[in-house]
């Protein structure tokens, strides 16, 4: 399967302008380049390093900390090996830098938590009018919160449904979404806009974890739709049907996330 670089940044979370800096740099070289047009296109290897890449670099590893590390890799189990020996140079360090101590400890059982990577099954789905109150932010799902209780005290005892979230790509690559909440009437305050939320025929698919690991499901809703040649613009819908409270994250194991793709048509 072959990735254009808009599908393969939304499946991994990572901007087009780092992937270009990451082939600049020679750490993700696309496995083709269109010469005529220089697209580029990713498979399947590219997203499994991809995932490396990402774990390095949230794991405060230099880009040229991360070339010796993907270099000194022949197999799976060698990363964890480059794990331990960061956390000892950060044990060395003064105290502001215990907090990616904690972070390298997660990381080394990465590769436990993904030999139980979930099976996903995809639906057609229809999503059906109805009134909501929005607003928008560019902040990752875990930073939502401030925007959410807006939602939630215009409504009061308005809410009829789930929270969920739509998307688009800004001219500056930032993601902007929109947080939508069903209510049953009009709601009347500055602080919300209020909109008829249009019916949807679509793909579905339910995530089940944190929202860290949630660009596996839209991995699996870009292959059906490039497998099956439907037409999108990869706007995502997530609802969010079991989440984060609005103080308390509780167990985020459990959390269950629908993302909705809607579908134009056949090509």
């Amino acid at each position: 399967m072959k990735y254009k670089i808009n599908e393969f940044s939304k499946m991994t979370a990572i901007p087009k302008s780092t992937l270009r800096y990451y082939d600049r740099e020679g750490l993700l070289i696309p496995s083709l380049r269109d010469q005529e047009n220089g697209y580029r296109y990713y498979d399947e290897a590219d997203f499994t390093l991809a995932n490396q890449l990402t774990l390095l670099r949230n794991s405060d590893f230099s880009i040229s900390e991360i070339k010796e590390v993907l270099n000194g890799i022949e197999e799976e189990g060698d990363l964890a090996y480059y794990l331990l020996e960061k956390k000892a140079f950060i044990l060395e360090e003064i105290q502001e830098k215990e907090r990616l101590m904690k972070k390298i400890d997660q990381m080394i059982t990465v590769g436990e938590i993904d030999a139980c990577e979930q099976k996903y099954r995809i639906e057609p789905h229809t999503k059906s009018a109805q009134r909501v109150i929005t607003r928008r932010c560019t902040c990752p799902f875990d930073e939502m919160g401030p925007e959410v209780d807006h939602l939630y005290q215009a409504a009061k005892e308005a809410v009829v449904g789930e929270l969920f979230t739509s998307q688009r790509e800004l001219l500056d690559e930032k993601i902007q979404y929109e947080i939508a909440l069903p209510v049953r009437q009009f709601i009347e305050s500055k602080q919300v806009k209020n909109e008829i939320f249009p019916e949807m025929t679509g793909i579905r698919t339910l995530h089940y974890g944190d929202y860290q690991e949630i660009g596996q499901a839209y991995k699996v809703l870009i292959d059906h739709v490039e497998q099956h040649r439907l037409e999108t613009d990869f706007s995502f819908i997530n609802t969010f049907i079991k989440g984060s409270g609005k103080k308390f994250k509780g167990n985020q194991a459990k959390y269950v996330t629908e993302i909705f793709l809607p579908i134009k048509s056949f090509i």
